[in-house]
Protein backbone atom coordinates (compact mmCIF):
# COMPACT_ATOMS: atom_id res chain seq x y z
CA UNK A 1 0.00 0.00 0.00
CA UNK A 2 1.15 3.70 -0.93
CA UNK A 3 0.29 4.57 2.56
CA UNK A 4 2.16 2.25 4.45
CA UNK A 5 5.34 2.50 1.90
CA UNK A 6 5.28 -1.42 1.25
CA UNK A 7 7.13 -1.96 -2.24
CA UNK A 8 6.53 -5.42 -2.59
CA UNK A 9 4.33 -8.42 -0.59
CA UNK A 10 5.60 -12.07 -0.76
CA UNK A 11 2.55 -14.42 -0.92
CA UNK A 12 3.60 -17.86 -0.29
CA UNK A 13 0.47 -20.44 0.18
CA UNK A 14 -1.73 -23.49 -1.07
CA UNK A 15 -3.05 -23.85 -4.59
CA UNK A 16 -6.66 -22.55 -3.24
CA UNK A 17 -4.75 -19.06 -1.48
CA UNK A 18 -2.58 -18.43 -4.63
CA UNK A 19 -4.99 -19.03 -7.15
CA UNK A 20 -7.49 -16.54 -5.18
CA UNK A 21 -5.04 -14.13 -5.69
CA UNK A 22 -4.40 -14.75 -9.95
CA UNK A 23 -8.09 -15.13 -10.22
CA UNK A 24 -8.53 -11.50 -8.85
CA UNK A 25 -5.51 -10.28 -10.93
CA UNK A 26 -3.84 -9.32 -7.75
CA UNK A 27 -0.19 -10.53 -8.78
CA UNK A 28 3.08 -8.75 -10.54
CA UNK A 29 5.56 -10.86 -10.89
CA UNK A 30 5.61 -15.14 -10.46
CA UNK A 31 8.01 -17.05 -10.51
CA UNK A 32 7.57 -21.17 -10.90
CA UNK A 33 10.42 -23.40 -10.48
CA UNK A 34 10.27 -27.04 -11.90
CA UNK A 35 12.35 -29.58 -11.80
CA UNK A 36 11.38 -32.62 -14.52
CA UNK A 37 13.82 -35.01 -12.60
CA UNK A 38 11.73 -34.99 -9.34
CA UNK A 39 8.83 -37.29 -9.20
CA UNK A 40 6.01 -37.07 -6.47
CA UNK A 41 3.58 -39.84 -7.11
CA UNK A 42 0.20 -37.72 -5.64
CA UNK A 43 -0.25 -34.09 -4.32
CA UNK A 44 -2.55 -31.50 -5.05
CA UNK A 45 -1.95 -29.33 -8.65
CA UNK A 46 -0.49 -26.03 -8.81
CA UNK A 47 -2.17 -22.80 -9.38
CA UNK A 48 -2.46 -22.17 -13.05
CA UNK A 49 -1.60 -19.12 -15.02
CA UNK A 50 -2.72 -18.14 -18.63
CA UNK A 51 -0.19 -16.05 -19.06
CA UNK A 52 3.23 -17.11 -21.19
CA UNK A 53 6.58 -17.03 -19.66
CA UNK A 54 8.49 -13.34 -20.12
CA UNK A 55 11.87 -15.21 -19.29
CA UNK A 56 12.87 -19.00 -18.91
CA UNK A 57 16.39 -20.11 -17.48
CA UNK A 58 18.03 -23.55 -16.67
CA UNK A 59 20.13 -23.31 -13.34
CA UNK A 60 21.22 -27.49 -12.84
CA UNK A 61 17.89 -29.47 -13.01
CA UNK A 62 15.64 -26.66 -12.35
CA UNK A 63 13.88 -24.65 -14.95
CA UNK A 64 12.68 -21.26 -13.77
CA UNK A 65 9.57 -19.53 -15.79
CA UNK A 66 9.53 -15.91 -14.67
CA UNK A 67 5.84 -14.68 -15.50
CA UNK A 68 4.34 -10.87 -15.21
CA UNK A 69 0.75 -9.76 -15.24
CA UNK A 70 2.06 -6.51 -17.11
CA UNK A 71 1.76 -5.69 -20.96
CA UNK A 72 5.51 -6.76 -22.45
CA UNK A 73 6.98 -4.16 -24.17
CA UNK A 74 8.04 -5.82 -27.76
Amino acid sequence: SYKLKLQSILVEGGTKLMQSFIAKGLWDEARIISNEELVISNGLAAPSLNNHPVKTEKIYSDTIRYYTNKPVNK
